[in-house]
């Protein structure tokens, strides 16, 4: 008898710790804090001349 109300009991102790809601977790560094920004839309970007390593690289546009 003892074995089946302490079962009972372990069974409405794991219940009643399902049944609470579940809080969102703390803002914090990660892709919540990222999704949670507004989405930005790339636009063409002139950039100068340049050089990339020994190379020099004309003025052009790049999408940024």
């Amino acid at each position: 008898m003892k074995k089946i109300l302490l079962a009972l009991a372990a069974c409405a102790v794991s219940a009643a710790a399902l049944a609470q809601p579940m809080r969102p977790p703390p803002p914090g560094p990660g892709m919540d804090r990222h999704h949670a920004m507004p989405q930005h839309r790339k636009h063409k970007v002139w950039v100068p001349a340049h050089r990339e390593g020994r190379r020099y690289v004309r003025g052009h546009y790049v999408w940024r």
